[in-house]
Protein backbone atom coordinates (compact mmCIF):
# COMPACT_ATOMS: atom_id res chain seq x y z
CA UNK A 1 0.00 0.00 0.00
CA UNK A 2 0.83 3.66 -0.77
CA UNK A 3 2.47 5.78 2.12
CA UNK A 4 0.44 8.51 1.08
CA UNK A 5 -3.06 8.31 3.59
CA UNK A 6 -6.31 7.63 1.53
CA UNK A 7 -9.81 9.15 2.96
CA UNK A 8 -12.94 8.33 1.10
CA UNK A 9 -16.25 10.01 1.95
CA UNK A 10 -18.80 7.77 2.86
CA UNK A 11 -22.51 8.50 0.79
CA UNK A 12 -24.74 6.79 -1.66
CA UNK A 13 -22.76 5.26 -3.71
CA UNK A 14 -20.44 3.96 -1.09
CA UNK A 15 -22.77 2.42 1.70
CA UNK A 16 -22.02 -0.83 1.04
CA UNK A 17 -20.12 -3.43 2.97
CA UNK A 18 -19.32 -4.89 -0.49
CA UNK A 19 -17.58 -1.77 -1.63
CA UNK A 20 -16.06 -0.83 1.72
CA UNK A 21 -14.31 -4.42 1.46
CA UNK A 22 -12.31 -3.38 -1.75
CA UNK A 23 -11.75 -0.15 -0.87
CA UNK A 24 -10.30 -1.14 2.81
CA UNK A 25 -7.73 -3.88 0.52
CA UNK A 26 -6.62 -0.79 -1.52
CA UNK A 27 -5.45 1.31 1.01
CA UNK A 28 -8.35 3.35 3.00
CA UNK A 29 -6.99 4.78 6.23
CA UNK A 30 -10.26 6.81 7.22
CA UNK A 31 -14.28 7.37 6.03
CA UNK A 32 -15.17 10.59 6.54
CA UNK A 33 -19.17 11.40 7.33
CA UNK A 34 -20.47 14.85 5.79
CA UNK A 35 -22.96 16.42 8.35
CA UNK A 36 -24.04 18.34 6.06
CA UNK A 37 -26.15 15.51 4.20
CA UNK A 38 -26.88 12.91 7.09
CA UNK A 39 -29.84 12.63 10.27
CA UNK A 40 -28.92 11.43 13.86
CA UNK A 41 -28.10 7.58 14.13
CA UNK A 42 -26.03 7.73 10.48
CA UNK A 43 -22.98 7.66 12.61
CA UNK A 44 -23.53 4.83 14.90
CA UNK A 45 -25.07 2.90 11.12
CA UNK A 46 -21.22 3.91 9.94
CA UNK A 47 -19.53 3.30 12.95
CA UNK A 48 -21.08 -0.38 13.52
CA UNK A 49 -20.41 -1.37 9.77
CA UNK A 50 -16.56 -0.59 9.96
CA UNK A 51 -16.59 -2.50 12.97
CA UNK A 52 -17.15 -5.23 10.87
CA UNK A 53 -14.95 -4.22 8.16
CA UNK A 54 -12.10 -3.79 10.00
CA UNK A 55 -12.07 -7.42 12.31
CA UNK A 56 -12.75 -9.04 8.53
CA UNK A 57 -10.22 -7.19 6.87
CA UNK A 58 -7.46 -7.04 9.76
CA UNK A 59 -7.79 -2.82 9.05
CA UNK A 60 -7.46 -0.37 11.50
CA UNK A 61 -9.62 2.44 9.21
CA UNK A 62 -10.87 5.54 11.04
CA UNK A 63 -14.28 7.47 10.67
CA UNK A 64 -13.23 11.47 10.30
CA UNK A 65 -16.86 13.22 11.14
CA UNK A 66 -16.85 16.16 9.05
CA UNK A 67 -18.65 19.26 10.88
CA UNK A 68 -20.34 21.36 9.15
CA UNK A 69 -20.30 25.08 10.98
CA UNK A 70 -21.50 27.75 11.02
CA UNK A 71 -22.17 29.08 7.23
CA UNK A 72 -22.99 31.75 5.30
CA UNK A 73 -26.14 31.33 3.49
CA UNK A 74 -29.03 32.83 1.01
CA UNK A 75 -32.27 32.11 2.32
CA UNK A 76 -35.56 31.12 0.21
CA UNK A 77 -36.22 32.58 -3.05
CA UNK A 78 -39.65 33.27 -4.92
CA UNK A 79 -39.95 30.00 -6.87
CA UNK A 80 -36.69 28.73 -5.38
CA UNK A 81 -34.82 30.59 -7.34
CA UNK A 82 -33.18 33.86 -8.88
CA UNK A 83 -32.03 34.64 -12.09
CA UNK A 84 -29.07 37.30 -11.73
CA UNK A 85 -27.74 39.47 -14.97
CA UNK A 86 -24.46 40.69 -15.08
CA UNK A 87 -24.80 45.06 -14.86
CA UNK A 88 -28.28 44.62 -12.88
CA UNK A 89 -28.65 46.37 -9.22
CA UNK A 90 -29.80 44.11 -6.36
CA UNK A 91 -29.92 44.37 -2.93
CA UNK A 92 -28.93 42.32 0.01
CA UNK A 93 -30.05 42.44 3.53
CA UNK A 94 -28.88 40.27 6.83
CA UNK A 95 -31.93 41.20 8.11
CA UNK A 96 -35.51 38.84 7.41
CA UNK A 97 -38.18 41.67 8.59
CA UNK A 98 -36.07 44.04 5.27
CA UNK A 99 -37.39 43.20 1.53
CA UNK A 100 -34.94 42.68 -0.48
CA UNK A 101 -33.83 40.92 -3.35
CA UNK A 102 -31.51 38.15 -1.63
CA UNK A 103 -31.36 37.33 2.43
CA UNK A 104 -28.52 36.20 3.60
CA UNK A 105 -28.45 34.49 7.45
CA UNK A 106 -26.04 36.14 9.31
CA UNK A 107 -25.06 39.93 10.12
CA UNK A 108 -22.63 40.91 7.71
CA UNK A 109 -22.66 45.07 7.42
CA UNK A 110 -20.78 45.56 10.33
CA UNK A 111 -17.80 43.76 7.92
CA UNK A 112 -18.11 45.00 4.49
CA UNK A 113 -17.16 48.06 2.85
CA UNK A 114 -17.72 49.24 -0.74
CA UNK A 115 -14.75 47.39 -2.19
CA UNK A 116 -16.03 44.19 -0.70
CA UNK A 117 -17.17 41.58 -3.25
CA UNK A 118 -19.94 38.71 -2.26
CA UNK A 119 -19.49 35.96 -4.02
CA UNK A 120 -22.57 33.19 -4.19
CA UNK A 121 -23.02 29.58 -5.24
CA UNK A 122 -19.43 28.47 -5.35
CA UNK A 123 -18.48 32.13 -6.19
CA UNK A 124 -19.96 31.62 -9.01
CA UNK A 125 -22.29 34.72 -9.33
CA UNK A 126 -20.16 37.79 -7.54
CA UNK A 127 -21.60 40.82 -6.57
CA UNK A 128 -19.52 44.65 -5.62
CA UNK A 129 -20.89 46.21 -2.43
CA UNK A 130 -21.78 49.99 -4.35
CA UNK A 131 -23.55 51.07 -0.85
CA UNK A 132 -24.36 49.91 2.66
CA UNK A 133 -27.45 51.45 4.43
CA UNK A 134 -30.74 49.52 5.82
CA UNK A 135 -29.59 46.75 3.01
CA UNK A 136 -26.62 46.44 0.84
CA UNK A 137 -26.68 47.73 -2.36
CA UNK A 138 -24.62 45.73 -4.82
CA UNK A 139 -24.44 45.42 -8.86
CA UNK A 140 -23.98 41.96 -9.64
CA UNK A 141 -20.92 40.98 -11.82
CA UNK A 142 -22.05 37.90 -13.07
CA UNK A 143 -25.16 35.94 -14.89
CA UNK A 144 -26.43 32.85 -13.74
CA UNK A 145 -29.19 31.30 -10.95
CA UNK A 146 -29.23 31.36 -7.68
CA UNK A 147 -31.32 28.52 -5.36
CA UNK A 148 -32.56 28.28 -1.43
CA UNK A 149 -29.88 28.43 0.35
CA UNK A 150 -26.84 28.93 -1.80
CA UNK A 151 -23.29 29.00 0.32
CA UNK A 152 -22.02 32.47 0.18
CA UNK A 153 -18.56 33.94 0.41
CA UNK A 154 -17.28 37.64 1.39
CA UNK A 155 -13.75 37.05 -0.04
CA UNK A 156 -11.09 38.66 2.18
CA UNK A 157 -13.33 39.57 5.26
CA UNK A 158 -13.15 38.25 8.84
CA UNK A 159 -16.88 37.54 9.66
CA UNK A 160 -17.68 36.60 13.16
CA UNK A 161 -19.67 33.15 12.89
CA UNK A 162 -18.82 31.12 15.86
CA UNK A 163 -17.53 27.83 16.21
CA UNK A 164 -20.01 25.05 16.81
CA UNK A 165 -23.92 25.39 16.01
CA UNK A 166 -26.54 22.78 17.78
CA UNK A 167 -26.69 20.19 14.85
CA UNK A 168 -22.79 20.43 15.26
CA UNK A 169 -23.08 19.38 18.75
CA UNK A 170 -26.31 16.93 17.86
CA UNK A 171 -23.61 15.15 15.30
CA UNK A 172 -20.06 15.64 18.08
CA UNK A 173 -22.49 13.81 20.85
CA UNK A 174 -23.09 11.12 18.57
CA UNK A 175 -19.31 11.17 17.21
CA UNK A 176 -18.01 10.87 20.90
CA UNK A 177 -20.24 8.13 22.23
CA UNK A 178 -19.70 5.52 18.95
CA UNK A 179 -15.35 6.76 19.46
CA UNK A 180 -14.63 8.49 16.06
CA UNK A 181 -11.05 9.45 15.75
CA UNK A 182 -11.02 12.61 13.72
CA UNK A 183 -13.46 15.97 13.80
CA UNK A 184 -13.21 17.89 10.60
CA UNK A 185 -13.59 21.52 11.80
CA UNK A 186 -15.53 23.84 9.02
CA UNK A 187 -14.23 27.48 8.29
CA UNK A 188 -11.64 28.09 10.68
CA UNK A 189 -10.27 31.17 10.69
CA UNK A 190 -8.42 31.54 14.01
CA UNK A 191 -6.79 29.26 16.70
CA UNK A 192 -9.73 30.24 19.04
CA UNK A 193 -12.20 28.29 16.80
CA UNK A 194 -9.89 24.90 17.42
CA UNK A 195 -9.67 25.92 21.27
CA UNK A 196 -13.27 25.83 21.68
CA UNK A 197 -14.14 22.47 19.73
CA UNK A 198 -11.37 20.65 22.08
CA UNK A 199 -12.46 22.25 25.13
CA UNK A 200 -16.06 20.58 24.26
CA UNK A 201 -14.35 16.92 24.01
CA UNK A 202 -12.53 17.57 26.81
CA UNK A 203 -15.89 18.84 29.17
CA UNK A 204 -17.16 15.65 27.72
CA UNK A 205 -14.19 13.55 28.75
CA UNK A 206 -13.91 12.06 24.93
CA UNK A 207 -11.19 11.70 22.77
CA UNK A 208 -11.11 13.07 18.77
CA UNK A 209 -8.26 14.22 17.06
CA UNK A 210 -9.38 17.85 15.52
CA UNK A 211 -8.58 18.92 11.33
CA UNK A 212 -8.68 21.95 10.80
CA UNK A 213 -10.18 23.33 7.35
CA UNK A 214 -8.60 25.91 5.60
CA UNK A 215 -10.50 27.19 3.66
CA UNK A 216 -11.39 30.95 4.51
CA UNK A 217 -9.10 33.79 3.50
CA UNK A 218 -8.62 34.83 7.47
CA UNK A 219 -7.97 30.65 8.00
CA UNK A 220 -5.02 31.35 5.41
CA UNK A 221 -3.93 34.56 6.94
CA UNK A 222 -3.32 33.00 9.98
CA UNK A 223 -2.00 29.49 9.66
CA UNK A 224 0.97 29.02 11.60
CA UNK A 225 -1.31 29.45 14.70
CA UNK A 226 -3.77 27.85 13.44
CA UNK A 227 -1.56 24.73 12.68
CA UNK A 228 0.14 25.29 16.22
CA UNK A 229 -3.34 24.45 17.94
CA UNK A 230 -4.24 21.76 15.74
CA UNK A 231 -3.82 17.83 15.41
CA UNK A 232 -4.42 17.85 11.88
CA UNK A 233 -4.46 20.45 8.81
CA UNK A 234 -6.64 19.97 5.66
CA UNK A 235 -6.20 21.70 2.62
CA UNK A 236 -9.94 22.49 1.76
CA UNK A 237 -9.55 24.11 -1.60
CA UNK A 238 -13.28 24.27 -2.62
CA UNK A 239 -14.25 27.43 -0.65
CA UNK A 240 -10.43 28.46 -0.59
CA UNK A 241 -10.52 28.69 -4.29
CA UNK A 242 -13.79 30.82 -3.74
CA UNK A 243 -11.91 33.07 -1.14
CA UNK A 244 -8.81 33.38 -3.02
CA UNK A 245 -8.02 34.63 -6.52
CA UNK A 246 -7.62 30.63 -8.60
CA UNK A 247 -4.33 31.38 -9.15
CA UNK A 248 -3.11 32.06 -5.90
CA UNK A 249 -4.82 28.16 -5.05
CA UNK A 250 -2.02 26.06 -5.92
CA UNK A 251 0.52 28.38 -4.00
CA UNK A 252 -1.76 28.20 -1.34
CA UNK A 253 -1.50 24.63 -0.91
CA UNK A 254 2.22 24.56 -0.76
CA UNK A 255 2.17 27.58 1.71
CA UNK A 256 -0.15 25.94 3.86
CA UNK A 257 2.17 22.14 3.69
CA UNK A 258 5.27 23.62 4.28
CA UNK A 259 4.08 24.84 7.46
CA UNK A 260 1.93 22.39 8.60
CA UNK A 261 4.85 20.11 8.32
CA UNK A 262 7.57 23.09 9.81
CA UNK A 263 5.70 21.88 13.12
CA UNK A 264 5.29 18.01 12.09
CA UNK A 265 1.44 18.35 11.85
CA UNK A 266 0.37 15.96 9.58
CA UNK A 267 -1.90 17.76 6.42
CA UNK A 268 -4.82 16.55 4.18
CA UNK A 269 -5.03 17.61 0.63
CA UNK A 270 -9.16 17.68 -0.29
CA UNK A 271 -11.68 18.84 -3.01
CA UNK A 272 -12.02 17.82 -6.67
CA UNK A 273 -9.08 15.34 -6.79
CA UNK A 274 -10.73 13.17 -9.37
CA UNK A 275 -14.02 15.00 -9.60
CA UNK A 276 -14.15 13.43 -13.42
CA UNK A 277 -14.70 10.19 -11.99
CA UNK A 278 -17.58 10.99 -10.65
CA UNK A 279 -18.88 9.97 -14.30
CA UNK A 280 -16.06 9.02 -15.99
CA UNK A 281 -14.05 5.02 -14.85
CA UNK A 282 -10.68 6.89 -15.49
CA UNK A 283 -9.27 10.43 -14.26
CA UNK A 284 -8.12 12.48 -16.47
CA UNK A 285 -4.28 13.89 -17.13
CA UNK A 286 -4.69 16.85 -15.25
CA UNK A 287 -6.54 14.70 -11.95
CA UNK A 288 -3.70 12.79 -11.89
CA UNK A 289 -1.13 15.52 -11.98
CA UNK A 290 -2.73 17.66 -9.17
CA UNK A 291 -2.89 14.34 -7.07
CA UNK A 292 1.20 13.72 -8.06
CA UNK A 293 1.95 17.59 -7.04
CA UNK A 294 -0.15 16.69 -3.48
CA UNK A 295 2.09 14.32 -2.60
CA UNK A 296 5.29 16.26 -3.91
CA UNK A 297 4.13 18.77 -1.85
CA UNK A 298 4.45 16.63 1.29
CA UNK A 299 1.14 15.80 1.99
CA UNK A 300 0.49 12.82 4.23
CA UNK A 301 -3.27 11.95 2.72
CA UNK A 302 -5.48 12.60 -0.02
CA UNK A 303 -9.68 13.10 0.34
CA UNK A 304 -12.22 11.87 -2.28
CA UNK A 305 -15.46 13.66 -1.90
CA UNK A 306 -18.19 13.12 -4.40
CA UNK A 307 -15.99 10.50 -6.49
CA UNK A 308 -16.68 7.80 -3.61
CA UNK A 309 -19.92 9.43 -1.90
CA UNK A 310 -22.11 10.07 -5.06
CA UNK A 311 -20.25 8.51 -8.10
CA UNK A 312 -20.66 6.04 -9.86
CA UNK A 313 -16.88 4.51 -9.34
CA UNK A 314 -15.96 4.53 -5.93
CA UNK A 315 -13.23 2.07 -6.06
CA UNK A 316 -12.05 2.44 -9.55
CA UNK A 317 -11.16 6.27 -7.36
CA UNK A 318 -9.41 4.56 -4.78
CA UNK A 319 -7.65 2.29 -6.31
CA UNK A 320 -6.27 5.73 -8.92
CA UNK A 321 -5.14 6.92 -5.97
CA UNK A 322 -3.36 4.00 -4.29
CA UNK A 323 -1.44 3.78 -7.87
CA UNK A 324 -0.35 6.72 -8.14
CA UNK A 325 0.55 7.33 -4.83
CA UNK A 326 2.71 4.44 -4.92
CA UNK A 327 4.42 5.33 -8.27
CA UNK A 328 5.05 8.98 -7.24
CA UNK A 329 6.91 7.28 -4.15
CA UNK A 330 9.21 5.31 -5.90
CA UNK A 331 10.63 8.54 -7.86
CA UNK A 332 12.69 8.94 -4.44
CA UNK A 333 11.43 12.77 -3.75
CA UNK A 334 13.16 14.14 -0.71
CA UNK A 335 10.93 15.46 1.65
CA UNK A 336 12.99 17.94 4.54
CA UNK A 337 12.05 17.46 8.16
CA UNK A 338 10.27 19.76 10.68
CA UNK A 339 11.65 22.60 12.08
CA UNK A 340 10.87 21.81 15.10
CA UNK A 341 8.28 19.28 17.37
CA UNK A 342 6.19 21.57 20.18
CA UNK A 343 5.25 18.77 22.11
CA UNK A 344 8.78 16.74 22.99
CA UNK A 345 12.66 18.20 21.94
CA UNK A 346 13.66 14.88 22.65
CA UNK A 347 11.57 12.68 20.76
CA UNK A 348 12.27 14.89 17.84
CA UNK A 349 15.94 14.40 18.39
CA UNK A 350 15.89 10.92 18.03
CA UNK A 351 13.28 10.91 15.65
CA UNK A 352 16.08 12.53 13.61
CA UNK A 353 18.81 10.42 14.31
CA UNK A 354 16.27 7.49 12.82
CA UNK A 355 16.34 9.00 9.45
CA UNK A 356 19.98 9.29 9.19
CA UNK A 357 20.38 5.41 10.44
CA UNK A 358 17.59 4.04 8.17
CA UNK A 359 19.18 6.30 5.12
CA UNK A 360 22.82 4.85 6.51
CA UNK A 361 22.38 1.17 6.86
CA UNK A 362 19.32 0.28 4.19
CA UNK A 363 17.26 -1.04 6.93
CA UNK A 364 13.61 -2.57 6.17
CA UNK A 365 11.47 -0.89 8.71
CA UNK A 366 11.12 0.94 11.68
CA UNK A 367 9.32 -0.32 14.59
CA UNK A 368 8.20 2.26 17.17
CA UNK A 369 7.01 1.70 20.43
CA UNK A 370 3.77 4.56 21.04
CA UNK A 371 1.64 4.85 23.88
CA UNK A 372 0.03 8.21 22.92
CA UNK A 373 0.87 8.73 19.57
CA UNK A 374 3.44 10.86 19.62
CA UNK A 375 6.33 8.72 18.29
CA UNK A 376 4.95 7.50 15.27
CA UNK A 377 3.47 11.16 14.53
CA UNK A 378 7.20 12.09 14.44
CA UNK A 379 9.07 9.67 12.69
CA UNK A 380 6.41 9.89 10.03
CA UNK A 381 6.95 13.62 10.19
CA UNK A 382 11.09 13.60 9.90
CA UNK A 383 10.14 11.50 6.38
CA UNK A 384 12.07 8.13 7.04
CA UNK A 385 12.37 6.33 3.27
CA UNK A 386 11.47 2.66 5.57
CA UNK A 387 8.09 1.50 6.90
CA UNK A 388 6.77 2.45 10.50
CA UNK A 389 5.40 -0.38 12.24
CA UNK A 390 4.09 1.93 15.43
CA UNK A 391 3.16 -0.54 18.14
CA UNK A 392 0.09 0.16 20.30
CA UNK A 393 -2.22 -1.38 22.90
CA UNK A 394 -5.11 0.61 21.58
CA UNK A 395 -7.83 -1.00 19.05
CA UNK A 396 -8.86 3.20 19.04
CA UNK A 397 -5.61 4.35 18.86
CA UNK A 398 -3.95 2.57 15.90
CA UNK A 399 -6.90 4.05 14.05
CA UNK A 400 -6.14 7.57 15.16
CA UNK A 401 -2.44 7.12 13.60
CA UNK A 402 -3.75 5.31 10.52
CA UNK A 403 -3.84 8.97 8.41
CA UNK A 404 -0.15 9.43 9.34
CA UNK A 405 2.54 9.48 6.43
CA UNK A 406 4.41 5.92 6.01
CA UNK A 407 2.67 4.72 9.29
CA UNK A 408 1.31 0.90 9.25
CA UNK A 409 -0.46 0.40 13.15
CA UNK A 410 -0.62 -2.67 14.57
CA UNK A 411 -2.71 -3.41 17.19
CA UNK A 412 -0.85 -6.02 20.16
CA UNK A 413 -1.81 -6.59 23.11
CA UNK A 414 0.33 -5.11 25.86
CA UNK A 415 1.66 -8.39 27.63
CA UNK A 416 4.22 -8.25 23.96
CA UNK A 417 5.63 -4.55 24.99
CA UNK A 418 7.69 -5.40 27.47
CA UNK A 419 10.14 -7.71 26.08
CA UNK A 420 11.92 -6.93 22.35
CA UNK A 421 11.96 -10.82 22.10
CA UNK A 422 8.23 -11.07 22.93
CA UNK A 423 7.28 -8.23 20.16
CA UNK A 424 9.84 -8.94 17.65
CA UNK A 425 8.22 -13.08 17.74
CA UNK A 426 4.72 -11.67 17.65
CA UNK A 427 5.47 -8.78 14.81
CA UNK A 428 6.94 -11.80 12.62
CA UNK A 429 4.14 -14.27 13.42
CA UNK A 430 2.05 -11.58 12.12
CA UNK A 431 4.21 -11.75 8.85
CA UNK A 432 4.94 -7.99 9.60
CA UNK A 433 8.79 -9.31 9.84
CA UNK A 434 10.41 -11.55 7.91
CA UNK A 435 13.55 -13.27 8.98
CA UNK A 436 16.95 -12.07 8.43
CA UNK A 437 15.51 -8.67 7.53
CA UNK A 438 16.81 -5.23 9.44
CA UNK A 439 14.91 -2.80 11.74
CA UNK A 440 15.14 -0.07 13.64
CA UNK A 441 13.55 -0.09 16.82
CA UNK A 442 12.81 3.34 18.45
CA UNK A 443 11.33 3.32 22.32
CA UNK A 444 11.74 4.25 25.23
CA UNK A 445 13.70 3.60 28.42
CA UNK A 446 12.97 1.90 31.13
CA UNK A 447 10.10 1.04 29.94
CA UNK A 448 9.85 0.10 26.43
CA UNK A 449 6.29 1.02 26.16
CA UNK A 450 5.95 4.06 28.56
CA UNK A 451 9.44 5.22 28.87
CA UNK A 452 9.13 8.12 26.39
CA UNK A 453 11.29 8.40 23.13
CA UNK A 454 14.55 7.80 23.95
CA UNK A 455 16.03 4.40 23.17
CA UNK A 456 17.06 3.42 19.57
CA UNK A 457 18.35 -0.17 18.48
CA UNK A 458 19.17 -2.03 15.25
CA UNK A 459 17.58 -5.39 15.71
CA UNK A 460 18.30 -8.17 12.67
CA UNK A 461 14.92 -10.19 12.62
CA UNK A 462 15.13 -14.37 13.19
CA UNK A 463 17.34 -16.29 15.63
CA UNK A 464 20.82 -15.34 16.54
CA UNK A 465 23.43 -17.38 15.46
CA UNK A 466 26.72 -15.80 15.24
CA UNK A 467 28.44 -12.30 14.43
CA UNK A 468 32.03 -11.49 12.94
CA UNK A 469 33.60 -8.48 11.06
CA UNK A 470 31.54 -8.41 7.59
CA UNK A 471 32.57 -6.70 4.35
CA UNK A 472 30.22 -6.82 1.14
CA UNK A 473 26.78 -7.21 0.73
CA UNK A 474 23.89 -8.66 2.45
CA UNK A 475 23.49 -12.44 1.78
CA UNK A 476 20.85 -15.59 2.53
CA UNK A 477 20.78 -18.77 1.83
CA UNK A 478 22.02 -22.79 2.41
CA UNK A 479 24.91 -23.34 4.64
CA UNK A 480 28.35 -25.66 3.67
CA UNK A 481 30.16 -26.73 6.86
CA UNK A 482 34.14 -26.57 5.48
CA UNK A 483 33.59 -28.98 2.45
CA UNK A 484 32.05 -28.35 -0.89
CA UNK A 485 28.27 -29.25 -0.95
CA UNK A 486 24.64 -27.83 -2.30
CA UNK A 487 25.10 -24.20 -0.28
CA UNK A 488 26.04 -21.00 -1.52
CA UNK A 489 27.52 -19.90 1.68
CA UNK A 490 30.69 -21.62 3.27
CA UNK A 491 31.55 -21.76 7.42
CA UNK A 492 35.11 -22.69 7.71
CA UNK A 493 37.81 -22.40 10.29
CA UNK A 494 40.04 -20.89 8.62
CA UNK A 495 41.15 -19.38 5.34
CA UNK A 496 42.49 -22.09 3.11
CA UNK A 497 44.49 -20.44 0.09
CA UNK A 498 43.91 -23.82 -2.27
CA UNK A 499 40.27 -23.72 -1.66
CA UNK A 500 37.76 -22.78 -4.83
CA UNK A 501 35.59 -20.16 -3.15
CA UNK A 502 34.55 -19.42 -6.60
CA UNK A 503 30.97 -20.83 -6.20
CA UNK A 504 29.50 -19.74 -3.13
CA UNK A 505 28.02 -16.04 -2.51
CA UNK A 506 29.20 -15.24 0.85
CA UNK A 507 32.30 -16.92 3.10
CA UNK A 508 32.61 -16.98 6.91
CA UNK A 509 35.96 -17.68 8.51
CA UNK A 510 35.96 -18.17 12.44
CA UNK A 511 39.52 -16.44 12.22
CA UNK A 512 41.07 -13.28 11.27
CA UNK A 513 42.39 -12.77 7.71
CA UNK A 514 44.90 -10.45 6.02
CA UNK A 515 43.73 -7.47 4.29
CA UNK A 516 45.16 -8.87 1.38
CA UNK A 517 42.30 -12.10 1.42
CA UNK A 518 39.40 -9.38 2.16
CA UNK A 519 40.43 -7.39 -0.86
CA UNK A 520 40.77 -10.81 -2.86
CA UNK A 521 37.21 -11.17 -2.05
CA UNK A 522 36.22 -8.06 -2.48
CA UNK A 523 37.30 -7.78 -6.30
CA UNK A 524 35.67 -11.11 -6.53
CA UNK A 525 32.26 -9.52 -5.35
CA UNK A 526 31.87 -11.93 -2.49
CA UNK A 527 30.78 -11.47 1.29
CA UNK A 528 33.50 -11.93 3.71
CA UNK A 529 32.48 -12.57 7.33
CA UNK A 530 35.69 -12.90 9.30
CA UNK A 531 36.49 -13.13 13.27
CA UNK A 532 33.27 -15.01 13.02
CA UNK A 533 31.84 -16.08 16.47
CA UNK A 534 29.39 -19.01 16.12
CA UNK A 535 27.01 -19.47 19.17
CA UNK A 536 24.54 -22.12 17.75
CA UNK A 537 25.08 -25.44 15.82
CA UNK A 538 24.59 -25.10 12.33
CA UNK A 539 24.68 -27.73 10.22
CA UNK A 540 25.26 -28.43 6.80
CA UNK A 541 21.80 -27.45 4.56
CA UNK A 542 20.60 -24.78 7.09
CA UNK A 543 19.42 -21.50 6.33
CA UNK A 544 20.92 -18.75 7.29
CA UNK A 545 20.76 -14.69 6.84
CA UNK A 546 24.21 -12.21 6.93
CA UNK A 547 23.55 -8.89 7.75
CA UNK A 548 26.62 -7.22 6.24
CA UNK A 549 25.87 -3.88 8.42
CA UNK A 550 26.30 -5.49 11.44
CA UNK A 551 28.00 -9.22 10.70
CA UNK A 552 25.03 -10.58 12.68
CA UNK A 553 24.20 -14.22 11.76
CA UNK A 554 20.22 -15.41 11.65
CA UNK A 555 18.83 -18.61 10.82
CA UNK A 556 15.72 -18.05 8.15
Amino acid sequence: MSKTKIIATIGPASFDETILNKMAHLGLSAIRINTAHIEPGYITRVSNMLDKINRDCKTNIGIMVDLKGPELRTGIFNNNILNVISGNKYTISDDSNLKSDILINHKIREYIDDKTIIAINDGKIKFKVDKIGNTIETTALDSGEIHNTSRVNIPGKYIELGTLTDRDKLFLDEGLKNHVNFYALSFVQKAENVNELQDYIYDKKGNGEIISKIETKSGYDNIESIVQASDYIMVARGDLGVELPLKEVVMAQKKIIMIAHKYAVPTIVATQMLESMVNSDSPTRAEVADVTNAIIDDTDALMLSEETAVGKYPVSAVSYLNDISNFVETQNVKFSEPENFIMDKIAFSVARGVRIMAESINVDSIVAFTKSGYTARIISAIRPNADIYAIVASDWLSKSINLLKGVIPVNIPEKFLNNIYDLINELSSLNFLKSGQKTILVSGFPSLYAGGTNDIRVITIGKFAGRGYSIGKSVGGNVDINVPGNGNIIITDKYDKNFDYSGYDAIIIKSSVTNRIIDNFIDKNKTIVYNTEILENIKTGDKISIDSDTGIITFL
